[in-house]
């Protein structure tokens, strides 16, 4: 992208939008199994907790999450099933929490010693059978986590092949 167009939008980002003062949008976006796991392998640190995480979105809000540790190395794939619990509550709380269903003593195991790693990604928190994933905080090293003061709605659902956002946002006037 031109830079001056980079630019141009970093300036109008951090006055709050007073060019596009008044304008709002409501948008559906729907993100692929295939490019969950792309970004999700793209995010894994090289010295992560996990080797590898896989993600199947399905209907009814239910993700089913493969997930394979680093160490100890012999340790199996455990399968769990992550269910959208709360929704973020913009813009005060915008923090999404999944119940982890299954994968039964693994997860019982490897749970603190993954949440005690201190290597998951930044916004995301394990706290015994819920993740906790603060989107603002994941946003903001792509400098983009003050796009959620724009946002009055984010709510996080799930379909058979694909997570899917529903945003509505409104710039003030």
């Amino acid at each position: 992208m031109d830079s001056r167009l980079v630019e141009l939008f970093s300036r109008q980002q951090a006055a709050g939008f007073p060019g596009l003062a008044g304008s709002e949008v409501r948008t559906t976006i729907r993100i692929s199994t295939e490019l969950l796991n792309q970004a999700i392998a793209g995010s894994i640190p090289a010295d992560a907790a996990v080797r590898d995480v896989t993600v199947a979105p399905h209907a009814a809000n239910q993700i089913g999450v493969r997930v394979s540790l680093a160490k100890p190395a012999f340790l199996p794939a455990a399968n769990l099933t992550l269910v959208i619990e709360r929704q973020p509550q913009l813009p005060a709380d915008p923090v999404l929490v999944l119940h982890i269903t299954g994968g039964g003593g693994l997860l019982r195991f490897a749970g603190p010693a993954i949440a005690a790693s201190g290597k998951l990604p930044p916004g995301v928190r394990l706290d015994g059978d819920r993740v906790f994933v603060d989107v603002r905080t994941m946003l903001q090293p792509f400098g983009q986590g003050a796009l959620l003061d724009c946002a009055e709605q984010l709510q996080v659902t799930s379909e058979e092949g694909a997570l899917v956002l529903l945003v509505h946002a409104r710039v003030g006037t």
